[in-house]
């Protein structure tokens, strides 16, 4: 029977062991600290040297955990250093835009380390940021209407993030709950205030290869974007402009908004006031604007070419107090054919929908103190071949609308207006029809602007034609009415009310024909109207009308 032989470990084997164990725990001590040593010497390089100095990066508890690839900060800031960036003014060598980001907190998962402290490449899954602050100064170069602003920010965004670096992919980059805000450089003037914003970048890539590939967004294939609450201030004093709900999507090119808001920042007396003429006070306010079929690369270059808008549940408010004295400015050239090629961006829309919206304007009285309203309710409209472009003007120099609305909640009525574009003379025709409605329903807006007032009567109908120009109207009504009769009126401050004149009528000089036709004979309007040209295009239209409405009626 073999003897069984009993291994007994020497002291030898005990200090090997031990002394192995520590050489291994010391080498796991020294590659963690150099690991992190590492890393936070390679972002401090990245970042400083390939910005000349210029941007700082600061972050804390930074975990790495090689296994999973998974890499987390808390607190990233990355801030330009002031004094560095005025040297580099002097040396005309500095970025038109400066970036400022702060980051409570960084996870990247998906991570190939050694690749990325190789052979200088970031490849990650997922890249995430919550709750960060950006803040983006742009240069007085980018306010022109030129390409310059997406060539300049995405020279400047490709030499920021990719600087030493061979390259940086992600599966996915994800913003949530941001604040961005854009302002300019040297004057600090807010442009854009964004709260709530979210962005989805897929397929990111960004190496020399793509630096100039107009085909991505942002080092891009795919970008969802998301904002709660967008906040536009505009250069004059007394709007801004404010959307809530903003999504976009470049794979569905598609652009919705909840709601947006042209809001006076002033009430309608202090505006009258602050402005010292009477001034079109505008209040706008959009339901729900859907922009559908966008061209992508069109939108990059600062152009916007889409299929259709939609805008639902909109209501536009204006106002005008004439107890103030008329400004003197030539609107000559103010037409909606001749403005829409003044636009700062080129633009080409087939189609302008509106519907289910509501249009007031309101003028107060300067004699009766008052103010009268013209109001329609339930208008559904279309703009046909809205643009600016000329290839797209030669091959349709025609923009129509049609419009179709409840006037003053009581009668039918729909227009047609069509009008040439790029034409400097300001051609446009104008087709409108009212449907029957009660003369006393008029007295609301008759008696505070023209201190008038029907007492009976009906209007059944009518139908006026204009062609018009930047200077001239030729018009034609024709208005079917019987039984109506009309009455001059005169405020009583005193008592705050209105009264009538004695022998209206007659003290005024004319006397109204009651119905039309009469005798068998049914009276048109023609007239040639010269146009005010300190005036707008609206009042063009009502000018020549109750011009025509007078030489049936009197």
């Amino acid at each position: 029977m073999a003897e069984k032989r009993i291994f007994k470990r020497s002291k030898a084997f005990y200090i090997i062991s031990i002394a192995c164990l520590l050489l291994i725990t010391a080498g796991f001590l020294f590659w963690r600290n150099y690991k992190y040593n590492l890393v936070n010497k390679k972002l401090d390089y990245l970042v400083t040297d390939k910005s000349n100095g210029l941007y700082q990066l600061n972050y804390k508890n930074l975990i790495i955990d090689e296994v999973l690839g998974n890499i987390s900060a808390e607190n990233v800031e990355m801030i330009p250093d002031s004094l560095v960036y005025q040297t580099l003014i002097d040396q005309k060598t500095a970025p038109e835009n400066l970036f400022y980001l702060k980051i409570p907190k960084l996870i990247i998962t998906g991570v190939k380390t050694p690749r990325a402290l190789l052979n200088k490449e970031i490849s990650a899954h997922i890249i995430k940021v919550e709750n960060a602050e950006i803040e983006i100064q742009l240069g007085n170069e980018n306010k022109e209407k030129n390409t310059g602003f997406s060539t300049k920010m995405r020279s400047d965004l490709y030499r920021l993030l990719l600087g030493k670096l061979r390259s940086i992919k992600a599966d996915s980059i994800i913003l949530e709950n941001s604040t961005l805000t854009l302002m300019d450089i040297k004057s600090k003037t807010v442009r854009c205030m964004a709260n709530g914003f979210s962005l989805r970048f897929s397929d990111v890539v960004i190496d020399s290869l793509i630096k100039n590939d107009s085909s991505d967004i942002v080092f891009s294939r795919n970008l969802a974007i998301h904002c709660n609450h967008l906040e536009l201030p505009i250069k004059s004093k007394f709007y801004t402009i404010q959307v809530d709900g903003l999504d976009f999507n470049t794979q569905s090119n598609h652009i919705h908004t909840d709601q947006i808001k042209w809001k006076p920042l002033l009430s309608e007396t202090d505006f009258a006031k602050a402005n010292k003429y009477a001034i079109d006070r505008l209040d706008i306010r959009i339901g729900i604007l859907d922009i559908w079929q966008i061209k992508l690369q069109a939108l990059l270059s600062l152009q916007l070419i889409a299929d259709s808008i939609q805008i639902s549940d909109a209501s536009f408010r204006i106002f005008r107090d004439k107890s103030f004295k008329h400004d003197s400015i030539d609107k000559t050239h103010n037409y909606p054919q001749e403005a829409i090629m003044r636009l700062a961006i080129p633009i080409h829309i087939n189609k302008i929908l509106v519907k289910g919206s509501y249009i007031e304007y309101k003028e107060k009285n300067d004699i009766s103190d008052s103010s009268g309203k013209v109001m329609f309710f339930n208008v559904q409209a279309v703009f046909n071949n809205v643009t600016n472009m000329q290839s797209y003007i030669k091959r349709n120099n025609q923009m129509s609308l049609l419009f179709n609305a409840s006037f003053l909640n009581e009668a039918v009525f729909n227009a047609k207006i069509r009008m040439r574009l790029n034409d400097r003379n300001g051609n446009f025709q104008l087709d409108a029809r009212l449907g029957e409605i009660k003369a006393v329903s008029l007295n609301p807006l008759l008696k505070p602007i023209a201190l008038a007032e029907l007492d009976k009567g009906k209007i059944s109908s009518l139908n006026f034609h204009l062609d018009a120009t930047n200077i001239y109207g030729k018009g034609r009504l024709v208005i079917i009415y019987s039984d109506v009769s009309l009455k001059l009126l005169k405020k009583d401050d005193d008592k705050n009310k209105y009264k009538t004149k004695f022998l209206p009528t007659l003290a005024a000089g004319f006397v109204l024909k009651d119905s039309n036709p009469q005798n068998g004979k049914t009276r048109t309007g023609n007239m040639v109207y010269t146009r005010d040209t300190q005036r707008s295009i609206f009042n063009m239209m009502w000018k020549s009308l109750f011009a025509c409405i007078k030489q049936v009626a009197l």
